[in-house]
């Protein structure tokens, strides 16, 4: 008996059940003394109704403290019966209302107060979800009193009928709800005998209640979780296992699930699960273990956890579920702690618990099983699936409520079963999810397991949470973040700076994480202390933060943003765009809750400017700072330049330039000489983007002289290099370089290295555009080092994307690729989503020039992802037209349309009428290649005129050396030879060397065409010069290619052979397969006419396999046609005629009308050679009319020049003599005196 007495000590002498009266201790007696001293004044004051309810209310929270929902209940209605007298608006009918608040509670207070001294405490717990509801109802009322307190003749005649409304439906409420049955529920429980804590033999409830409750019917998402707990179960002896985490994460269900697995079951046969959801004491507790043993009551005697202790069997495990409802109050956790501790020698021990915190004394297992965290999206769905089963299928509005409950199991099962019942739609309940939130997932019982906000109110008015009530303040200040708080000690220490005293803002933390009402999240380096959204939005709505927190938050973003306002400083972009989204919301609650001032206004401004820089323009928080009402003239404007600048990015051009006009006046009012001076400079930039280049140059000299009269050399700098851009686009780059050479030595005079930097960065692409490929990359390079040293990513990232340009012209397709993705990683870690939207664009380049047309797709649809989620018009119109090019390569002409179609909608969108110009210049190809001239003329005379009102020569001469391809293709030697000429001069004009170089060559072709193989070689020569000099390595290889064909024509063919290889090795250095593959063609041809027909056949085969590679199909297509010309040579007509009908089919696919024609002109001659003249004359009839259809004159003498042959062997000299006499004259037209001289000699024959 000793040894039973001194366990029994162990435990801290907890208060047994017995029939004795129970002993009060001091804390009890205090309440006594609370008790009667209200009810003496009760009996003695004259006060009102009122001053008793604000008394007892006051004394129910006190005595009550540690109670769930009644320190909460009791401080609402002191805060209605304290607005009482503060009404201004409806105040008669305000002030019933009160009246009838403090009548209605008075007797549920003092009922609470009787109970809290009476030995029936614990059953307080029966009543919870009534008092919950009531608070809730409570807490509505106040939001209503609180509207009519407002001041003022406006407030008051604002919404009077809603305020009228509002206070209706409060009283209608109040009348409906039970009060008097919550009453006599009180009363009773305090007026009940109290009874030995044993249930009485009469009714065992312990003897039917079953030892396990069975397997849960869905638990998914846990598997680690589960399989973790059940290794411990198995693997100690005995084994001590925690589950905690947030409420509604799925703990009881994890333990029911392990303690009803087979092997479980095997290794431990006696599993006891015990609820401790109805226990207010330890003794309760233990009551309940020995009913869950089924211990006889004869063997319950005044040692009662002895015999429970003792009844144990061997190999028993023991689930405690819930245990926080003790736990969590302070004055029994050592109570429990030393249960804890008796029991672990004799039983495994399974508990659940809400929170993170270990209960101590226990030896826990290891290693310890995280908290239980939300699920997964996949796992969320699946539970879903589970529930409804075929009744309702996952559609858009679920994926939308999925996403909104934030993997919280319990959330997802209520909103399942809501959905299952058949009562509503997804929709509906979507729409009430966004009204009510929280408040929507329940099932008709108002228990933890049945409603979603009593659950999160268990945790958020817990006892460790009500300990200090300001840690509830700080709940609610942290639910107006939606991205939560950083980790990082600094961050913390700098917001706990901003709060009033009073408040312990580390303390505050970790009582939220201890009772999992925040989470610690981590994403890469970064952490975060957050809140799951249902419980954020349940202390947004129900759990007020009081104003002096939300003016202690304020001002720490007023700070942040002030600290951090230049968008390139480094350290500012490992803090800001984290805080982004808690900004928006800070900031648009002090406009909301009448909070706004200047400050807050220029906290907006940042803010805008965040939002700017990182890709995602936000003008709604800016919107507010210009609604609000500030007095300050100057932020006003800036207020104004700042959504000017959010409509630039957006391409309103016209409302931006409306918000620029009022920053100006603003300005000009506030004598800001400085602010007017970036308003102009902005209008400058605007006019740029409508090609205005005269108003845009006006616009920034005007700039200039501002900044100049203000001594402002940093802003001096940055229009000297929006004058340079204006240059650029002019093609005037001596003016250019000097604008940027006089902008960099402002910006190192003010020692703004970032300025600096991107100055020098423009002078490369002066460089770059003179073909002087060292000195832009010197440029780049000493602009990167300068953005290094200002730590700007986004310099950074600028820079190497065009060093990878600089790569790209010399053909370095590796080290371009490593530029590029250089770039994008930094571009990804100043999330500027816009550049790394150009860097894919340009990798997307990369992979064209290496003929994988396949990854080139892709780099360019994620480019036009990025783009269209930074809201860039102009960077997704690009994208669409590299796409478009892509499609052209494949022979996809109606995809690449339009896709070009679509860009040209885009940038006309966005009132770029040089991206315009592009795309119509890429349209008129599209109908090059179908043979459709006159449309494609149309096209590149409309992208001609379109460049020139942009004042873009380069883009000019681009169209117009098109327009010379297109006079080519007609046999208009003359017109092409002009425009090919004009097309030059643009290019000289412009400094560009490079289109220069390709407008020689084609010169050197048009001789080409007349015979003038000497003009022609000259040209060639030319062109090579100025592609070296550019060090464009592919231009020289199309330069040595087509000088090759001067020497095949001459019959120079080792000299053509030579210049054939030396162009192949140029594009395979550079990696241009499609290149390369036209060489091999090009040799193959030089071999067929030494009569080499193996190595020219093994040539065309190889390059047809480039050609295929490169996914060009016309080429492969000519490559086949080559081939069949290789086996007519050797007789092997069925293999000719196979070659030149997979010709026609590629050519087909291409629709590529002309290399169709050369087909059926070559199957016409293996029927030739067969005498087959019938299918011959067919195919050269059809040839004809598809180069008549292409307006090529040179193909359809050929082709009469062959009916011609036709009739001849027909006998039928007079249509043969007619025949080659039409021929001799198309050739004639079109200057092709090789051809004239066929047609010639057979007039002869």
């Amino acid at each position: 008996m000793h040894s039973v007495q001194t366990r029994a000590q162990s435990l801290q002498s907890p208060t047994m059940p017995s029939n004795e009266p129970p002993t009060v201790d001091s804390s009890t007696a205090t309440n006594h003394q609370l008790i009667a001293s209200t009810t003496t004044n009760i009996i003695d004051t004259t006060a009102t109704v009122a001053q008793t309810v604000l008394k007892l209310a006051k004394d129910a929270g006190e005595v009550l403290k540690n109670v769930p929902y009644v320190k909460a209940l009791a401080g609402v209605i002191i805060q209605i019966i304290e607005i009482r007298d503060e009404i201004k608006t409806e105040k008669e009918r305000s002030q019933e209302l009160v009246d009838k608040v403090s009548d209605r509670s008075k007797t549920i207070l003092e009922g609470l107060l009787s109970v809290a001294i009476s030995p029936r405490q614990e059953n307080l717990g029966r009543v919870e979800g009534k008092l919950t509801k009531y608070h809730e109802l409570l807490r509505d009322v106040l939001v209503v009193l609180k509207k009519n307190r407002e001041k003022g003749r406006f407030n008051r005649l604002v919404n009077r009928k809603s305020r009228q409304s509002d206070l209706e439906k409060c009283n209608r409420r109040l009348d409906d709800y039970n009060a008097d049955f919550l009453t006599d529920l009180v009363i009773h429980l305090y007026v009940t005998p109290q009874k030995q804590s044993l249930p009485p033999a009469a009714t065992p409830v312990f003897l039917t209640r079953p030892v396990l409750p069975p397997t849960p019917e869905i638990m998914i998402g846990r598997d680690n979780e589960r399989a973790q707990v059940i290794d411990m179960l198995l693997n100690n002896s005995p084994p001590h296992i925690a589950i905690l985490g947030g409420g509604g994460m799925g703990k009881t269900t994890l333990a029911l699930s392990v303690l009803n697995e087979p092997v479980v079951a095997d290794r431990y046969p006696s599993r006891f699960f015990v609820s401790c959801e109805g226990s207010s004491s330890v003794s309760a507790l233990i009551a309940e273990i020995a009913n869950a043993l089924r211990l006889p009551l004869a063997n319950r005697d005044t040692y009662l956890i002895d015999a429970v202790l003792d009844s144990f069997p061997k190999c028993s495990l023991l689930c405690l579920d819930n245990l926080e409802t003790i736990w969590d109050v302070g004055s029994m956790r050592s109570e429990l702690e030393g249960l804890l501790s008796a029991l672990q020698s004799r039983v495994g021990i399974l508990i659940t618990m809400r929170g993170t915190q270990h209960p101590s004394r226990v030896t826990w297992s290891k290693p310890s099983l995280p908290p239980l965290h939300s699920l997964s999206a996949n796992s969320s769905k699946k539970i879903f699936e589970r529930t409804c089963g075929a009744d309702h299928p996952v559609d858009d509005f679920v994926e939308k409520l999925l996403d909104a409950v934030d993997g919280i199991p319990l959330a997802i099962s209520l909103m399942a079963a809501l959905l299952k019942e058949g009562h509503e739609t997804s929709m509906s309940l979507w729409g009430r999810w966004n009204k009510a939130q929280s408040a929507v997932l329940e099932n008709g019982g108002n228990d933890r397991l049945s409603n979603l906000e009593t659950s999160i109110l268990l945790s958020v008015y817990g006892p460790q949470m009500q300990a200090n009530p300001k840690t509830i303040d700080i709940l609610a200040m942290l639910a107006i973040l939606p991205d939560g708080i950083s980790k990082d000690e600094d961050a913390i220490d700098e917001l706990g700076r901003h709060l009033p005293a009073g408040y312990d803002f580390r303390m505050a933390l970790l009582t939220m994480q201890r009772v999992s009402l925040v989470y610690l999240s981590i994403a890469g380096a970064s952490s975060r202390l957050q809140m799951l959204y249902p419980v954020r939005a349940f202390c947004k709505e129900r759990v007020p933060c009081p104003l002096e927190l939300r003016e202690s938050i304020t001002s720490f973003c007023i700070a942040q943003m002030d600290q951090f306002d230049n968008v390139t400083n480094s350290r500012a972009h490992t803090i800001i765009p984290k805080e982004l989204q808690n900004a928006e919301a800070i900031l648009m609650q002090a406009w909301e809750n009448g909070r706004g001032s200047a400050l807050v206004a220029t906290a907006c401004i940042r803010f805008t400017s965040w939002s700017l820089y990182l890709g995602n323009p936000n003008e709604k928080v800016i919107n507010l700072a210009l609604n609000g009402l500030i007095n300050d003239l100057g932020v006003i404007g800036d207020c104004h330049q700042a959504v000017g600048k959010v409509h630039m990015r957006q391409n309103k051009l016209d409302e931006a330039e409306a918000s620029f006009q009022n920053a100006v006046a603003l300005h000009i009012q506030a004598q800001d000489i400085i602010g007017e001076g970036e308003d102009l400079c902005n209008l400058g930039e605007v006019h740029m983007r409508r090609n205005k280049l005269d108003e845009a140059e006006a616009s920034f000299q005007n700039a200039a002289a501002l900044h100049r009269q203000a001594q402002c050399g940093l802003g001096e700098g940055n229009v000297l290099s929006n004058l340079g851009e204006v240059h650029m686009r002019r093609g005037k780059l001596d003016e250019a370089e000097a604008s940027f050479h006089n902008a960099a030595a402002l910006h190192r005079q003010a020692k703004y290295v970032l300025g600096e930097g991107y100055d020098l960065c423009h002078l490369g692409e002066v460089y770059m555009r003179r073909g002087k490929l060292d000195e832009a990359e010197a440029s780049f390079c000493n602009a990167a080092a300068l953005h290094r040293q200002g730590k700007s990513f986004l310099g950074e990232a600028y820079n190497l994307s065009n060093l990878g340009q600089v790569h790209m012209k010399r053909g370095k397709l590796d080290e371009a690729e490593a530029s590029f993705h250089n770039a994008a990683a930094l571009h990804r870690q100043a999330k500027s989503v816009l550049g790394e939207g150009y860097d894919f664009s340009n990798l997307g380049q990369v992979h064209m020039r290496r003929g994988k047309l396949d990854e080139a797709e892709a780099f360019f649809c994620n480019a036009a992802a990025l783009h269209r989620q930074a809201k860039s018009v102009l960077g997704e119109g690009y994208d669409l037209s590299n796409l478009g090019e892509v499609h052209m390569h494949q022979g996809r002409l109606d995809e690449a349309e339009a896709l070009f179609h679509n860009a040209v909608a885009l940038h006309r969108q966005a009132q770029d009428i040089l991206g315009e110009g592009y795309n119509l210049f890429n349209l008129g190809e599209v109908y090059m290649r179908r043979g459709k001239l006159d449309e494609a003329e149309v096209l590149f005379q409309n992208a001609a005129a379109l460049h020139r009102q942009a004042q873009d020569i380069l883009g000019e001469g681009n169209d117009l050396s098109n327009l010379g391809q297109v006079h080519m293709q007609r046999g208009k030697l003359d017109e092409a030879e002009a425009s090919f000429e004009h097309a030059a001069a643009f290019h000289r004009e412009a400094q560009d060397i490079l289109g220069e170089g390709y407008d020689i060559l084609n010169l050197g072709r048009v001789h080409m065409r007349r015979g003038k193989l000497d003009e022609a070689e000259a040209s060639f020569q030319n062109a090579a010069a100025l592609h070296r000099q550019a060090q464009d390595m592919l231009g020289e290889g199309f330069d040595l290619c087509c000088h090759g064909q001067v020497h095949m024509r001459r019959n120079k063919l080792d000299e053509a052979e030579a210049s054939f290889n030396n162009a192949a090795a140029l594009h395979r250095q550079v990696k241009i397969v499609l290149g390369e593959g036209n060489d091999l063609s090009n040799l193959g041809q030089v071999h067929m006419r030494r009569g080499k027909l193996d190595e020219a056949e093994a040539l065309f085969q190889t390059a047809a396999t480039l050609h295929r590679q490169a996914q060009d199909i016309l080429g492969e297509g000519y490559d086949l046609c080559h081939l069949g010309e290789v086996y007519m040579r050797r007789g092997k007509l069925d293999e000719a005629e196979a070659s030149f009908q997979n010709a026609v089919i590629l050519h087909r696919q291409a629709q590529d009308i002309l290399g169709e024609g050369n087909d059926l002109c070559n199957l016409g001659e293996v029927h030739l050679q067969r005498d087959k003249l019938d299918e011959a004359e067919v195919s050269f009839h059809n040839a004809a009319a598809l180069h008549r259809q292409a307006q090529s004159v040179v193909g359809e003498g050929n082709d009469l020049c062959n009916l011609g042959q036709v009739h001849f062997q027909r006998g039928n000299l007079d249509e043969a003599e007619a025949l080659f006499q039409n021929a001799a004259a198309l050739h004639r037209q079109a200057q092709d005196i090789l051809g004239e001289g066929y047609d010639l000699c057979h007039l002869g024959e």
